[in-house]
């Protein structure tokens, strides 16, 4: 789930602001305050949004290996809405008729990326990564009061997708989106923070038969409430987590599902991670600018040992 080489454009903000009309006066000394106020700006209601992006046509499987698009990038795509705050997101994968395209029927979704130019990414200092989901298409849902929020910016996607059957497969990577509008919202903007086990170089690494664990360590360049965090494993990963280790605080421990629903298993009985449940709070935990917060990821592998893993966790900040 690497987006180091996907150009973004920063996120503009806007603010509303109410005037007032002077205070009259009389010839006889001040009178009473006679006030006008512009009626004040009313947040809109929330609004769902699905946006589908597509069609995209996945090779088929060979006897060597799955079918694979690799890492591709699409440059300037739509977004759900322009000077809004998004407050949820659910990632899917789909047929062209909108039922799931999951692993029971071959197609994969194994991971997509959103982002923005000019913003630069707090943790690895490159392109803002925003959004990211893999092929658990876990929805996420902010805390009440907070959202992301978008300007007029353009947003690009990285995705890679696979094919576990020997018949090419077209599909729409499809994501609902929660959100409301910026003028006169009262909802506090959050900042996206990458951890990511394999580091920023590249987010894939190996990992041995057995149980193993990746640490990789951050220190924050920001200040603020943690108040949502996500995560991405591949097959026979058992949990990933973020520690502050500055306070000893744990932060957010995601413990992986795989193969539980019938469309997770493909046509061979192999399994793929099927649940990252979110964490979300108000906060989760406090972080401080010099803070080391610190990523493990842990793999159980069975008779064999997995190239190309990754553990990621993406969270949202709201800074002070």
């Amino acid at each position: 789930m690497s987006l180091r080489s996907l150009p973004l454009i920063s996120v503009t903000m806007a603010t509303a602001l109410a005037v007032g009309a002077p205070q009259a006066v009389g010839a006889a000394g001040p009178a009473p305050a006679d006030r006008e106020t512009a009626p004040t700006q009313q947040a809109s209601a929330p609004q769902t949004t699905t946006v589908r992006y597509g069609p995209f046509t996945i090779p088929a499987a060979t006897e060597d290996d799955h079918g694979t698009t690799h890492n591709r990038i699409k440059f300037n795509i739509q977004k759900p809405c322009d000077n809004c705050f998004i407050t949820g997101f659910k990632p899917n994968l789909v047929y062209a008729d909108g039922s799931n395209a999951n692993v029971n029927t071959g197609p994969m979704l194994h991971h997509v990326v959103l982002g923005t130019h000019r913003t630069r990414d707090v943790v690895c200092n490159g392109p803002q990564r925003i959004f990211a989901s893999g092929n658990e298409r876990v929805e996420s849902v902010l805390p009440s009061g907070y959202g992301f929020k978008v300007g007029r910016e353009r947003w690009n996607m990285i995705y890679d997708l696979m094919n576990h059957v020997p018949q090419e497969k077209t599909v729409y990577i499809s994501i609902t989106f929660t959100h409301e509008s910026a003028t006169g919202s009262r909802l506090k903007p959050v900042t996206p923070i990458w951890m990511d086990a394999g580091g920023c170089l590249g987010s894939v690494y190996d990992a041995p038969q057995g149980v193993s664990e990746k640490t990789r360590r951050w220190r924050s360049t920001i200040s603020g409430n943690l108040v949502h965090m996500r995560g991405h494993l591949h097959h026979a990963g058992h949990s990933v987590w973020t520690d502050n280790l500055t306070t000893g605080e744990p932060l957010c421990t995601i413990v992986a599902e795989e193969g539980g629903s019938p469309e997770f298993i493909d046509p061979h009985g192999h399994t793929e991670i099927s649940d990252m449940p979110p964490c979300s709070g108000e906060p989760l935990g406090t972080i401080e600018r010099g803070d080391v917060l610190q990523i493990t990821s842990r793999y159980e592998i069975n008779g064999h040992s997995h190239d190309g893993v990754m553990g990621i966790m993406v969270g949202w900040v709201a800074e002070n």
